[in-house]
């Protein structure tokens, strides 16, 4: 599995999370203001949304990891149908 990445965020990027895609408009000490594309702003954590940003990766990576594992299974072969013993 890959290491997860250090996360940060930055003015004016967007991020998403389980409620939508947002754009950091301000941070102070260990807050920051976010804006949804739905209009709605909201003040919240940096950490909490940090440690949303880290599952979301692991949960990516896992999935990925799953896809490229069901890629590489050998499909099992179709045998050819039986004769019938007289």
């Amino acid at each position: 599995m890959e290491p997860i990445t250090e996360f940060s965020f930055n003015l004016d990027e967007e991020y998403e999370n389980e409620k939508g895609v947002f754009t950091v408009l301000s941070i102070h000490n260990n807050e920051m203001m976010i804006h949804w594309k739905n209009g709605e702003k909201t003040l919240t954590e940096i950490a909490l949304q940090r440690r949303i940003q880290e599952r979301r990766q692991r949960e990516k990576i896992a999935e990925e990891e799953k896809n490229n594992e069901a890629k590489s299974k050998p499909k099992p072969r179709k045998s050819a149908p039986r004769k019938k013993r007289s």
